[in-house]
């Protein structure tokens, strides 16, 4: 009976204990001050642990071996890792069958121990205290600002490494602070902002759970999305922007932040950009803002910053910088130049068919610049190398074929008819050469209706 009682009383005051012997124990040989008993103690519980672990951990198999673990987690705690790893399985069975809810909150104080034991006597791991902060969640869920802290801390230490059980929790509980009124919106703005970067990186180059971290993005998304609105984040960031406007870090999360939710007609959005390429300027915010100009319809200026993005070390991102200027010299008239961005644009991506589409669309539009007096055939003959151009993107580029074969066949009805090729001395078949601005060659052939 009295052995009963101390193991009880063990468990009650955990913290208590630990808080006479911790400063005294750290210094501690591996098996501790009194080495054989140790050592003994080890032995038995672990053998006993194994066969309740076979068993399927039948309830209360294991507590006539509880109190050998519990000696060692006091004066033992570097004997083995298995004290702490065995430690929450055993304290989980404990706590299902509490005989009431002081002696469950007693055994959730010694979980809590173990996982602080742990981090004391084996070094900081970011995914045990992410573990711990589950428990949290687990057996405490309304202490909401202390999962928060140590889910944090887990994702600040372990960055592109979290878990992505870790980042999902520490996300619904941002959500979960604001909703309670103990945190602003900020917080889930911020953590979103840290944590989508942790699972963008994961797909990109963590292959084995690449299927998790898309599932846990959309999951995000679609949780994020009610606090995602330009109205919420502009405000928000207004104010940041005012205090440090000539933070660099701020004016990207800014930027990219603002972007990503298709906030970029903001007043904000144009001014962070434009002072974030003024303190630091890149070819990447030269980018930035270039579109920015294209939709403010700026188009000289937005040329002026795309030639500058084009030396953009990421080829996707230069073939849309040729695609763009390529859009801006189109809309200013000046076609030589448009088609010169987008055959630039053909260098960096040979694979997509836009470029091919581009041009054709410019020559199909110089019909009128490309008459001549006395000539029935030449301002038609430009739908020739524009269809051409058309059949060569879906040879390149089968996903824009639908779309290639509907220009095709509107573009080939204004092909000179029959009888304008043989009045004019040409034969269908034959080779012509479409002069103008555009001076290509082609083969002659007549008008489907």
């Amino acid at each position: 009976m009295k052995a009963k009682l101390l193991v009880s009383l063990l468990v009650l005051v955990p913290f208590i204990s630990m808080g006479q012997v911790h400063d005294s124990i750290k210094a501690l040989p591996k098996y501790g001050n009194d080495s054989v008993t140790c050592v003994t103690n080890l032995s038995l519980y672990r053998e006993s642990y194994k066969q309740w672990k076979q068993n399927g951990y039948q309830p209360g198999q294991f507590d006539h071996s509880y109190q050998y673990w519990r000696w060692l987690l006091d004066n033992g705690p570097k004997a083995s890792m298995y004290i702490y790893t065995d430690g929450i399985v055993i304290l989980s069975d404990k706590i299902r069958r509490a005989a009431d809810e002081a002696e469950k909150q007693a055994y959730i104080d010694t979980v809590m121990m173990v996982y602080d034991q742990r981090a004391t006597y084996f070094g900081d791991n970011g995914n045990v205290l992410a573990r711990k902060g589950l428990d949290y969640m687990k057996y405490r869920p309304d202490e909401l600002q202390t999962i928060y802290d140590i889910l944090s801390q887990s994702v600040d230490i372990e960055k592109n490494s979290s878990l992505d059980g870790t980042l999902d929790a520490l996300f619904k509980v941002c959500i979960q602070l604001y909703q309670e009124g103990l945190a602003d919106k900020i917080v889930i703005i911020e953590n979103y902002d840290k944590i989508m970067g942790i699972v963008e990186y994961n797909i990109q180059h963590n292959a084995k759970n690449k299927a998790k971290f898309q599932n846990l993005q959309a999951a995000i998304e679609k949780n994020f999305e009610p606090f995602a609105s330009c109205e919420d984040l502009i405000p928000i960031y207004e104010k940041k922007f005012a205090e440090a406007p000539e933070d660099i870090a701020l004016l990207e999360k800014i930027s990219y932040m603002l972007d990503k939710k298709d906030c970029t007609s903001s007043k904000l959005f144009e001014d962070v950009s434009v002072q974030y390429h003024k303190l630091n300027p890149s070819p990447e915010s030269a980018f930035m803002l270039g579109k920015l100009m294209l939709k403010k319809e700026d188009y000289a200026q937005a040329m002026t910053y795309f030639k500058e993005a084009v030396n953009m070390e990421d080829a996707e991102k230069v073939y849309n910088a040729y695609i763009l200027l390529s859009h801006c010299y189109q809309i200013q008239g000046n076609f030589p130049e448009a088609r010169a961005m987008a055959e630039q644009a053909i260098k960096y991506d040979a694979t997509k068919g836009e470029p091919y589409m581009i041009i054709g669309q410019l020559y199909a539009l110089s019909s009128d610049k490309c008459k001549v007096d006395g000539d029935k055939v030449a301002a038609n003959a430009v739908f020739w190398v524009a269809v051409d151009m058309y059949e060569k993107a879906k040879q390149v580029d089968k996903s824009v074929a639908a779309e290639a074969d509907k220009v095709i066949k509107d573009y080939s009805k204004y092909f000179p008819d029959t009888q304008t090729i043989f009045f004019s001395g040409l034969q269908e078949g034959d080779e012509y050469e479409v002069g103008c601005w555009i001076n290509k060659k082609t083969k002659i052939r007549p008008a489907i209706e």
